[in-house]
């Protein structure tokens, strides 16, 4: 499933991102090369954490979005299957003899 909103809030934290860089090499010139380098190593870690908050939102809707189906699949089944359906479900929820912590032997 494509999120183009995701896209979008790229290209603009991208879009930031060359701005600023824009300023810095204007100052090229005249900013000792230390401090440049530092402003560059700033930019980019800040762009990275705007990187990481984008894809923690986009998880969280692409989430959200798996749920609409899966209920919106849910409601279109008839009822009969429904109750097939969670019989699968629990079937599969089932603990084995073996995974028992409490009984040692």
């Amino acid at each position: 499933m494509i999120n183009y909103n995701k896209n979008k809030l790229i290209n603009e934290t991208l879009d930031k991102y060359y701005e600023t860089f824009s300023h810095t090499l204007d100052t090229v010139d005249y900013v000792p090369e230390r401090y440049n380098q530092k402003i560059c190593r700033y930019i980019f870690k800040n762009m990275k954490k705007a990187f990481r908050v984008i894809d923690k939102e986009d998880r969280k809707y692409q989430r959200e979005q798996k749920r609409k189906l899966k209920a919106k699949k849910l409601a279109n089944l008839p009822p009969e299957k429904r109750i097939n359906f969670f019989k699968r479900l629990f079937k599969k929820l089932k603990f084995s003899k073996h995974a028992d912590s409490n009984n040692n032997s």
